[in-house]
């Protein structure tokens, strides 16, 4: 039996491939602009510490207080926009599906 060694943090990449650092992160409601329309996000799994959207990243994760951090949300499905500190996009999907 094999067992895969996972990342504890997701991690984005910008458009040069290099981490992605000081990019913005916008979740919202499945099948709207998640800019525009917002859904929480927290720091925690108990969805009890609230983060401020956007979220800033640093060194490709998503950054709490300068250090990496998890995000969580009461949706199963929802709405994600990532952009890079100059605005371009890096990643979206309306309609995201937690695996």
């Amino acid at each position: 039996m094999s067992y895969a060694i996972t990342s504890p943090f997701p991690s984005f990449n910008d458009t040069d491939g290099s981490p992605l650092n000081n990019g913005y992160v916008y979740v919202g409601q499945p099948n709207l602009n998640p800019v525009t329309d917002p859904t929480p996000v927290y720091w925690d799994e108990a969805l009890t510490q609230p983060a401020a959207q956007p979220v800033r990243t640093i060194n490709g994760y998503f950054s709490r207080n300068g250090s990496p951090g998890r995000l969580y949300t009461g949706l199963v499905s929802y709405s994600i926009r990532i952009t890079n500190n100059k605005g371009a996009l890096v990643f979206s999907d309306l309609n995201y599906l937690d695996p």
